[in-house]
């Protein structure tokens, strides 16, 4: 059994606030600049030597970024300067256990202050816990990060082939195909231009009253913060109408602010209002519906403003045409777009197991309400990579 420590923060750790350096004096280089909301672009010079930990000193608090190499963190933010001869990483685990947040001054702008930090009392084991403590957590992240670069290569694997498809019409046979013209230009003879209303079924969002919104409840709802993440952390007891269900493989935009795009995979969901639903009805797959829309979305995203906000409509979604292919390249092209779509859905729910599993662990192992030395992590996570 490890032996902990009754100490103060100060004991474990000196933290220091980062240094200015104005967006006209960066320039591009390897070293993460690091801000309260974490990594904010790079420059060519480092401040501090990693492996660093950095939190928010004004801004966004609460948040702990533990970076492996060199780096500038900035003046919003605090960083450890000294770790005392403890492990680095288990001192991030540490410091995101605390609910850094609660020690907001409460002034005008939020912010903690480094000082009131040092004398909160914490409890620490020997190094040799430390040591094992950190090295769970990073065989955890480390495979939450391998499953995100193998998303990143199967969503470009599904570019790829859209691109080379139906496109540049290099599909299998296109040698036999002439091209003919179309309001969308040269495209291959036989090939159909449709509306999107005509081939995808475009579900609108529900008018969730906002007041019955919750962290906890049965029905999950997909608000336009949701899209990008992909999950939601908002519910309602208000059960709207089957209509406005998201199932796993749905495409989503969200019309308000950035267009975020993305394919759905956070489970069974409702959707709020100003959040559009696209399921094909054609024979697309739902990734190859999403690439064939990127295009419009990434258009009005940079073209469209309005006083505050930009927004899309009906309007702008009736402008959307549709390239289908005859059913010979479908048969072949939605087969492969489906396997690698499912292959990514299953890797980021293995993730979301894997943060649960973590979120879990890190309160009792900075606790010391596990011993380290009895964990066995690989029957922990084997569901979660299966």
């Amino acid at each position: 059994m490890s032996e902990w420590r009754e100490v103060t923060l100060g004991d474990v750790i000196e933290l220091k606030r980062g240094y200015d350096l104005p967006t006209r004096a960066r320039s591009v280089g390897p070293y993460p600049i690091v801000s309260s909301s974490g990594i904010n672009g790079s420059h060519a010079e480092a401040k501090v030597r990693g492996p660093g930990v950095v939190t928010g000193r004004y801004g966004t608090l609460g948040q702990v970024f533990y970076i492996t190499g060199d780096f500038w963190p900035l003046n919003t933010s605090l960083y450890v300067r000294d770790f005392k001869g403890n492990n680095p990483r288990f001192v991030a685990v540490l410091l995101e256990s605390m609910d850094l947040a609660q020690h907001d001054g409460a002034a005008a702008v939020p912010g903690i202050n480094r000082n009131q930090l040092h004398i909160v009392p914490v409890r620490v084991p020997d190094r040799a816990a430390q040591d094992r403590i950190a090295a769970i957590m990073e065989s955890i992240d480390d495979l939450i990060e391998n499953n995100r670069r193998r998303v990143e290569v199967l969503e470009e694997m599904a570019r790829a082939i859209y691109r080379e498809w139906f496109v540049r019409f290099r599909y299998p046979g296109h040698e036999h195909v002439p091209l003919v013209d179309s309001p969308l230009g040269p495209i291959p003879d036989g090939w159909e231009i449709s509306p999107l209303f005509d081939v995808v079924d475009v579900g609108f969002g529900f008018s969730f009253k906002s007041k019955q919104f919750s962290d906890s409840g049965p029905i999950p709802v997909i608000r336009i913060r949701d899209v990008p993440n992909g999950t939601t952390k908002t519910y309602s007891d208000e059960v709207p109408p089957e209509r406005y269900r998201v199932v796993d493989g749905d495409v989503l935009i969200g019309m308000d602010g950035e267009f975020h795009l993305r394919q759905w995979t956070g489970g069974d969901a409702w959707l709020n209002q100003r959040v559009t639903r696209l399921r094909p009805t054609n024979g697309l797959s739902p990734r190859h519906l999403m690439l064939a829309v990127t295009g419009p979305i990434r258009d009005w995203n940079a073209a469209i403003s309005g006083t505050t906000v930009a927004h899309l409509g009906k309007r702008h979604l009736e402008q959307i045409q549709i390239l289908s292919p005859p059913h010979e390249v479908l048969d072949l092209a939605t087969p492969l777009f489906d396997d690698l779509a499912n292959q990514a859905c299953t890797l980021v729910h293995a993730s979301r197991q894997l943060t649960a599993i973590r979120d879990l662990l890190l309160p009792k192992l900075v606790t010391g309400q596990i011993d380290v030395s009895h964990l066995d992590l690989d029957s922990l996570t084997e569901a979660a990579i299966a």
